[in-house]
């Protein structure tokens, strides 16, 4: 019974750090979309979209790593490990709106929100 228990919780509380991972993922998300769109608007290069966009969406940025390292730590990963793949995920958002703005600028599209 005790088992059954510790693996429920553990359920419980696994599904709790993904949604808070993938609420984390979406708020950062949302965040370049609004840069982005900004940048469009104003006709930024692609070059100095690339350069803001790594500084832009910082608190998003920061709360997404918090949240995927913690979750990683709570697997027995190293903190360092943990540290690294956080912000590796990170990483992939933003490229995903660095890699994709000359695409936007040159369709006059503009990406949308989840």
């Amino acid at each position: 019974m005790i088992t059954f228990l510790t693996i429920a919780f553990l359920s419980t509380a696994s599904a709790a750090t993904i949604a808070d991972a993938e609420s984390a993922r979406i708020a950062y998300s949302n965040c370049l979309v609004e840069f982005t769109s900004v940048n469009l608007d104003e006709k930024t290069s692609t070059s100095a979209f690339k350069k803001a966009a790594t500084m832009a969406c910082a608190v998003e940025r920061n709360n997404l790593i918090a949240v995927i390292k913690k979750d990683e730590i709570s697997y027995n990963s190293p903190e360092s490990e943990a540290a690294q793949f956080a912000t590796e995920e990170a990483d992939n958002v933003l490229f995903a709106f660095t890699d994709g703005y000359a695409g936007y600028a040159s369709s006059n599209t503009r990406p949308v929100k989840e």
